[in-house]
């Protein structure tokens, strides 16, 4: 049950930093990529082998991140890859590429990401306050999985109308 409560405080008690406390200098590969794992180590769904320079290098062939400049990393890169890191498990790639798109077309990369980071936090918080403490333990695991699918069902069914949106 420790582990349980420890999952729960851990998934509920994370904070991103704000686009504020974002490094404002250029950084390197390896630079982003240890800042990467600095703001995500400790949340419970971030696998700290699951970014590499490798698909940084491939989220920016698709458009997902924006090339660097001179193989120097900004803030809005640094932001881009902590949300792609955050909604690769539930969204495919050109999915998160395409909620980017729509996101910006009336946002800025900073109101962007704040907002990705005040979601992140509510929803966290949220998924853990419905959890039925005095249930078995499979019984809040099939209840976590079963609304974790309803909720990418709709993530996904709502994208196409993403394309559309003025």
């Amino acid at each position: 049950m420790n582990d349980f409560k420890d999952i729960c405080s851990a998934l509920a008690g994370h904070r991103l930093p704000r686009w504020e406390a974002l490094p404002d200098l250029e950084l390197y590969m390896d630079q982003v990529l240890s800042l990467t794992e600095r703001f995500l180590g400790a949340y419970p769904g971030f696998d700290s082998k699951g970014l590499t320079a490798s698909m940084v290098n491939n989220y920016v062939k698709l458009g997902v991140i924006p090339a660097p400049v001179k193989k120097r990393y900004s803030r809005v890169h640094l932001a881009r890859l902590l949300m792609v890191c955050l909604l690769k498990a539930a969204l495919p790639i050109a999915s998160i590429g395409t909620l980017f798109s729509a996101a910006l077309r009336d946002s800025t990369e900073e109101a962007l990401y704040n907002s990705f980071c005040d979601a992140f936090e509510a929803t966290g918080t949220a998924a853990v306050e419905v959890v039925d403490t005095t249930a078995p333990a499979p019984i809040s695991v099939l209840y976590a999985a079963l609304r974790s699918q309803a909720e990418q069902t709709l993530a996904l069914q709502l994208l196409p109308s993403l394309d559309g949106e003025k």
